[in-house]
């Protein structure tokens, strides 16, 4: 057994539940202060993420929890749950959130760093150019895009067939919940781009809507160039949105597994 396998089946076993130390903050929230407005505390026999409002986010709230009750009442350490595996692309063909890397997130995390509401995340935007165009994009996350970017222009140089999926992109900056949910959308902060509709797959498309089909046309250069910057790719979820890349860098830092 060998490669993403060993790696998921080691994953797993580190699943095993162990007491909290209060010696130091687990390995995840400590890491998230590195991205996000947030200070390790511990409370109570618990260590929380405290907002710079006071707020307290639970680190882990000690419940077990379906998939989907990871999706709409996470803690934080629910946001570590499904490991993010770069590199190759593999068809996604398994089931549950085991194969939903990053789709779990604290609303209040990325609200207290990116902006709360729609105007205030507004006021924050700055156009950045993507292939001839200009889109708005959260500053915090701007300078990894450049460097997408250039990785991508060397990219089109080396292979001029990949410009066809950054061309009349989807866009970037929406403020919006995710289609059919209550829960904010990551392009609402302005931290997720979507390109080439018209060369995308995307599990609500798919007809009939069950099974569901994993499918893929967007070569690995581009998917190797986002993810090298710190964005996490849709192609990677059992529910599909291939266009979709979105700044999560906390999920592809080695240091925070």
């Amino acid at each position: 057994m060998t490669g993403p396998l060993l790696s998921l089946t080691a994953w797993l076993l580190a699943q095993a539940p162990m007491a909290e130390s209060r010696a130091a903050p687990p390995k995840g929230l400590a890491c998230l202060t590195q991205w996000y407005r947030v200070t390790p505390e511990w409370r109570d026999g618990r260590w929380y993420g405290v907002l710079p409002d006071g707020t307290a986010l639970v680190w882990n709230d000690g419940r077990v929890k379906t998939p989907d009750e990871r999706f709409t009442s996470p803690d934080l350490k629910d946001m570590f749950f499904a490991p993010y595996l770069s590199g190759a692309i593999r068809p996604v063909q398994g089931e549950g959130d085991i194969d939903e890397p990053g789709r779990a997130r604290v609303e209040q995390l990325f609200k207290a760093t990116y902006g709360a509401t729609a105007w205030s995340v507004s006021q924050r935007m700055r156009k950045i150019e993507f292939f001839g165009k200009r889109y708005s994009f959260h500053p915090l996350a701007h300078e990894p895009l450049k460097r997408v970017i250039a990785r991508l222009e060397r990219g089109v140089r080396a292979n001029r067939r990949l410009g066809i999926f950054l061309r009349d992109i989807g866009g970037t900056w929406n403020w919006r919940t995710i289609a059919k949910s209550k829960t904010l959308s990551t392009h609402a902060w302005g931290i997720a781009i979507d390109l080439s509709v018209k060369h995308a797959h995307y599990w609500q498309w798919q007809r009939p809507k069950t099974p569901l089909r994993w499918a893929n046309s967007f070569p690995q250069e581009i998917v190797d160039a986002f993810e090298a910057e710190g964005f996490i790719w849709g192609g990677r979820w059992l529910h599909y949105d291939t266009m979709h890349f979105e700044y999560r860098p906390e999920l592809l830092d080695s240091s925070c597994r």
